[in-house]
C-alpha cells in the first residue's frame, strides 16, 4: 500500500487521466498518472475516507491509499474482500473537521487468503454478478429473458389443461 501523491488541479494540464482525490468519482481530469493498471484506491479524507474502489486504467491518486496485489492474492478479490467492509472502513474515520483513515488501521486487516483457484473463482461469481446489477447492456437483457422465461411457465401452466375420461 502508498499514499497518492499531491497535486492541485492548478497546477495540473487538462488531460483525460482520473484524479482520485477522496470522493467517490474523480474530481477532475490531468494529463499525467501515478499510477497504471489495476488497483484499489482508499479514499484517504474528507467525507468519504474509507470509500474503496476499483480501477484498471491509468489513474492519478492524491488524497488516498493505492493498493497492489502481490504474488498469491488476485487484486479483485482483495478488492470484493474489501468492498465487502466498506462499513467497517468508513468507522476507521477520526477526526473532527476534516475525518481521515490511517494507513496503519487499513494495513492491520485481516484478510484470509484461499488458494488462487479458490480466489478466481469467488471472482467469476462475483464479476458476473456486478456485471448484471449495475451493466445496463448485460443485466437488463438477462432480466426481460429471465420475465420471458417465467412468463411462458406460468403461461404455459394456466392454459394446460387435463382432459376428462369420457
Amino acid at each position: 500500500m502508498k499514499r497518492g501523491t499531491y497535486v492541485t488541479k492548478k497546477n495540473t494540464k487538462e488531460g483525460n487521466i482520473p484524479v482520485i482525490l477522496g470522493g467517490q468519482k474523480p474530481a477532475y481530469y490531468c494529463d499525467t498518472c501515478n499510477h497504471e493498471g489495476e488497483a484499489i484506491v482508499i479514499s484517504r479524507s474528507g467525507a468519504y475516507a474509507g470509500f474503496i474502489s476499483f480501477w484498471d486504467e491509468p489513474i492519478f491518486v492524491t488524497d488516498g491509499f493505492i493498493i497492489e496485489a502481490n504474488d498469491g492474492v488476485k487484486i479483485k478479490y482483495l478488492y470484493y474482500f474489501l468492498k465487502n467492509m466498506q462499513d467497517n472502513l468508513h468507522q476507521m474515520k477520526r477526526g473532527g473537521g476534516v475525518p481521515h483513515v490511517r494507513g496503519s488501521e487499513i494495513m492491520g486487516i485481516k484478510i484470509p487468503v484461499p488458494s488462487l483457484a479458490e480466489q478466481e473463482r469467488i471472482v467469476a461469481i462475483l464479476d458476473r454478478f456486478d456485471a448484471l446489477t449495475h451493466d445496463i447492456t448485460s443485466g437488463l437483457p438477462a432480466e426481460i429473458e429471465a420475465r420471458r422465461k417465467q412468463y411462458e411457465y406460468y403461461r404455459d401452466k394456466l392454459l394446460t389443461f387435463e382432459e376428462k375420461a369420457a
